[in-house]
C-alpha cells in the first residue's frame, strides 16, 4: 500500500506540461506542438507556439506554408495571453511571431508594431536579456534589409541601437548561445567586414550549455558560423550567416 501511495504522489508531482517540456528540450518540434496543445496550460501553449515558429523559420521551404504555421503559433500565444495577460514570455513570443509575419510580407505597419511591443516589454522588464536581443535583431535586421537610410527614415531603425541592445543582452545573459549566434549573424548580414567582430562574439560558444532544443540549435549554428569565419573568406562567411537566418529555405 505504501508503494502505491508513493507512486501516486510521484505522478501528482509531475508538472502538467512535462511531456511538452521534455520534447522542447529534445528539439522535437512537431511533438511539442501536439503535446503542448493537448496539455493546454499557459506554459505548454507557449512551448507549442515556439515550436511552430521554429518549424516555420528553419524547416519550411514554402512561404504560404510558413505563414500558416506562424498564424497557428500566434493562436497559441493568444490563447496563453487570454489566460495570463501579464505573461512576459507569451508577450515576447507573440511579438516575435508578428516580426516573422512582417519579415515575410515586408509589412511596414507590422514592423512598427513589433518595435512598439518589444519596447513596451523592455520598459516593464529591463533585466530581460531576450527582449534586448530581440530589439537588437529588429534594428539590425531592418538596416540589413533596406539599408540605413530607409530603415532610419521609415522605421526608425539604427545600427547604433542594434549595437547597444545586443551589448546589453550579452551583459545580462553572457552564456546564452542564441544571443551570441543572432548577434554574429546580424553583424555579418550587415557587412562582411564584421567577420572578425562576429568571430569574437562566437568565441567559446562550443563550451556554453544549451538548456533546450532551441538553444542547442542556435549553438550548433554558432559553431558552424565560427568555422565559416575561420576559413578566412568574409564574403563566404556572410553567405553562411544568411543561410542560417530564419526563412532562408524559402524560395
Amino acid at each position: 500500500m505504501t508503494k502505491i501511495l508513493t507512486a501516486l504522489m510521484l505522478l501528482l508531482a509531475i508538472p502538467a506540461n512535462a511531456a511538452a517540456v521534455d520534447e522542447f528540450r529534445a528539439g522535437n518540434w512537431a511533438a511539442v506542438v501536439r503535446d503542448g496543445r493537448a496539455e493546454n496550460t499557459v506554459d505548454s501553449l507557449i512551448l507549442a507556439g515556439r515550436a511552430n515558429l521554429s518549424i516555420a523559420g528553419y524547416q519550411t521551404s514554402d512561404k504560404a506554408r510558413a505563414m500558416a504555421i506562424i498564424a497557428s503559433a500566434e493562436a497559441d500565444f493568444d490563447k496563453a495571453l487570454a489566460r495570463a495577460p501579464g505573461n512576459v514570455e507569451a508577450q515576447l513570443q507573440k511579438a516575435v511571431a508578428i516580426a516573422y509575419r512582417a519579415q515575410l510580407t515586408r509589412g511596414i505597419g507590422l514592423a512598427k508594431d513589433v518595435r512598439r511591443r518589444f519596447e513596451a516589454i523592455r520598459a516593464a522588464h529591463p533585466d530581460n536579456s531576450l527582449v534586448w536581443g530581440a530589439l537588437g535583431g529588429w534594428h539590425g535586421g531592418a538596416v540589413a534589409t533596406v539599408g540605413s537610410f530607409l530603415a532610419g527614415s521609415v522605421l526608425g531603425a539604427k545600427r547604433s541601437e542594434m549595437e547597444r541592445c545586443y551589448a546589453q543582452a550579452l551583459r545580462l545573459a553572457p552564456g546564452l548561445p542564441s544571443t551570441r549566434t543572432f548577434f554574429a549573424i546580424t553583424l555579418l548580414d550587415l557587412d562582411p567586414a564584421n567577420a572578425a567582430r562576429a568571430a569574437g562574439v562566437l568565441r567559446g560558444i562550443e563550451g556554453l550549455p544549451a538548456e533546450d532544443g532551441f538553444e542547442a540549435m542556435m549553438k550548433q549554428q554558432g559553431i558552424e558560423l565560427a568555422a565559416a569565419i575561420a576559413r578566412g573568406n568574409p564574403a563566404a562567411a556572410q553567405g553562411a550567416a544568411r543561410r542560417l537566418k530564419a526563412f532562408s529555405r524559402l524560395g
